[in-house]
């Protein structure tokens, strides 16, 4: 006697709860808040461009500021007084608040306030590399952004 073909209940089960595992699985890796996690490490690499850039155009020390207060936060400024930090009065070219808008989901993590400043010529007046971390909300994905000693910022 011949087998039938096709799939019995039972193998149509375990099918659909493979499928199923696997889809809760992925969907994981899905989430908008890593995707935005991923979105604000790519600015802010870009803004460490930015403020190189910004300081060889306007002939003048630039560079970013970072902030834990509240979920965190960066700007990108002009350092008028070249004392290597923002000072308020100090005109800033974009600020950037974490736990609001377009990066609700984000929060800095570490440093807990730091400074990378460019001279006129695009070249970090410190030699000490930076690492910024960033994370979701429920702090259970993060993404560093490294800014080397020579200013280049790389998401590893």
């Amino acid at each position: 006697m011949q087998k039938p073909l096709g799939l019995t209940l039972l193998e149509l089960l375990v099918l659909l709860a493979i499928l199923g595992l696997l889809l809760a699985l992925g969907v994981g890796q899905l989430r908008s808040d890593r995707t935005a996690v991923n979105q604000a490490a790519q600015t802010l690499a870009a803004q460490v461009t930015r403020a190189r850039l910004e300081a060889i155009r306007q002939n003048e020390f630039a560079g970013l500021a970072f902030s834990n207060a509240g979920s965190g936060s960066y700007r990108v400024f002009l350092d008028t007084n070249h004392n290597g930090q923002y000072d308020p009065g100090e005109p800033t070219l974009q600020a950037v608040l974490f736990g609001q808008g377009d990066w609700a989901q984000v929060r800095l993590q570490s440093p807990a306030e730091a400074f990378f400043v460019f001279d006129s010529r695009g070249i970090p007046i410190s030699s000490q590399a930076l690492t910024i971390t960033l994370a979701n909300r429920a702090g259970t994905y993060t993404r560093t952004v490294q800014i080397s000693s020579q200013g280049r910022a790389n998401i590893p």
